[in-house]
């Protein structure tokens, strides 16, 4: 990314790698993706070629040039007492928080996901471990899942004549 350090100068923070990104993002917002790109080492370039620290004024020259040396003078004296306000960072910390606390989320997602993925895993092994249903009996399929008995129970006592 591109940062502003203490001097102005902007340098660069952190490195994109815009091929490792791209691998991550779908195929239909890639064209998307490549503009952006474009746009941003367009900008970075610009940023890059600005000079850390403004040029020196000859005041000099401009004493010379000038008919009134105290204009140049007053000029002078004017120019050094602007101070150009530079925005102070308050949010990189709270980014940075909400960064950790989305890395936690992620993390316990991800975790959930290996239980589920063992659960899922488990129920396709007991699936494969059935007879095929061309073998099997209804009482076989059914002895297996009392849920599914009672509710079949169920059904039938509610349809008696």
């Amino acid at each position: 990314a591109v940062v502003s350090t203490q001097s102005g100068h902007y340098g660069r923070g952190k490195v994109f790698d815009f091929i490792k990104l791209s691998t991550k993002i779908p195929q239909s917002v890639r064209g998307e993706f490549g503009a952006l790109r474009s746009k941003f080492e367009s900008s970075h370039a610009t940023m890059s070629a600005l000079p850390s620290n403004l040029e020196a004024i000859d005041w000099g020259y401009y004493a010379g040039r000038v008919g009134n040396p105290a204009l140049v003078e007053d000029f002078k004296a004017k120019y050094g007492s602007v101070q150009v306000p530079r925005p102070s960072d308050n949010q990189t910390s709270g980014i940075g928080a909400l960064e950790n606390d989305f890395k936690k989320e992620v993390a316990e997602y991800l975790e959930g996901s290996k239980e589920r993925i063992a659960k899922f895993e488990a129920a396709l092994a007991d699936l494969h471990a059935e007879k095929p249903l061309e073998e099997m009996t209804v009482a076989e399929y059914l002895s297996t899942k009392p849920e599914l008995r009672a509710q079949l129970v169920e059904d039938i006592e509610a349809r008696k004549l």
